[in-house]
């Protein structure tokens, strides 16, 4: 019998009981006194879960890269540190950010309990606790996108990407992830992961097309108590 785990985190944010079942079987589950539950597994399948309803699915997917080349310097990507950044500029890039994550598209969690996630996680981007570095691409005085990233042993993992609408499709995304894998090739970490919805065609397409390849793909799933 598989049991669910409860998610401390995750449970105190959103004031509810929520738990994980991490499953790839037809086993039957102790469910415990949740009122959601992230159920994940290596394939898109329907599960039944007594006194539960599903209410969002979506795939996440991890890219990757092996890092070998360095990059042409771009003066208009820097550190936050040096810049005199709205944290309110950066939360809008947030929210872009997370507009296919599923806490935003599932109509069950509140839309103010979406930008509070994506807040705390800016907040602890620049506190370094989430992230090792977060960089900006500066058009004049405005942020017109941001990534941060983390090292993790001998890999490291981007955290939050994105351009600002006003200024999609004019290379920026790929200058900020150049600057990402400029750094780690001088760190000599040579490898970077980037995780993201696989039914986000858009950035799906613009991560292949840089070189990244698949590495992993996870279904997962929010069920709520009835």
């Amino acid at each position: 019998m598989i049991k669910a785990k409860r998610l401390d985190w995750d449970s105190e944010f959103f004031n509810l009981e929520v738990g994980e079942l991490i499953t790839d079987t037809s086993e039957t589950f102790k469910i415990g006194d949740f009122d959601l539950i992230y159920v994940k597994s290596n394939e898109k399948k329907e599960i039944e879960l007594n006194g539960f309803e599903k209410s969002h699915s979506e795939n996440k997917v991890v890219y990757h890269k092996n890092l070998v080349d360095f990059h042409p310097i771009n003066t208009q990507v820097i550190e936050l540190s040096e810049t005199n950044y709205s944290l309110d500029e950066l939360n809008q890039l947030a929210f872009e950010s997370g507009k296919h994550s599923r806490f935003k598209l599932d109509n069950k969690i509140d839309k103010r309990k979406f930008e509070e996630l994506y807040e705390l996680w800016v907040k602890n981007s620049i506190n370094k606790s989430f992230a090792d570095e977060v960089f900006v691409y500066l058009h004049e005085t405005i942020i017109a996108g941001f990534v941060s990233y983390k090292v993790v042993d001998d890999y490291a993992t981007i955290g939050l990407i994105a351009v600002s609408k006003a200024y999609q499709g004019k290379g920026i995304g790929k200058e900020l992830l150049y600057k990402v894998e400029n750094e780690l090739v001088k760190k000599v970490i040579n490898e970077l992961r980037i995780p993201t919805q696989e039914e986000n065609h858009h950035a799906c397409g613009f991560y292949e097309k840089l070189g990244y390849k698949k590495f992993e793909t996870i279904n997962i799933s929010h069920y709520w108590r009835k």
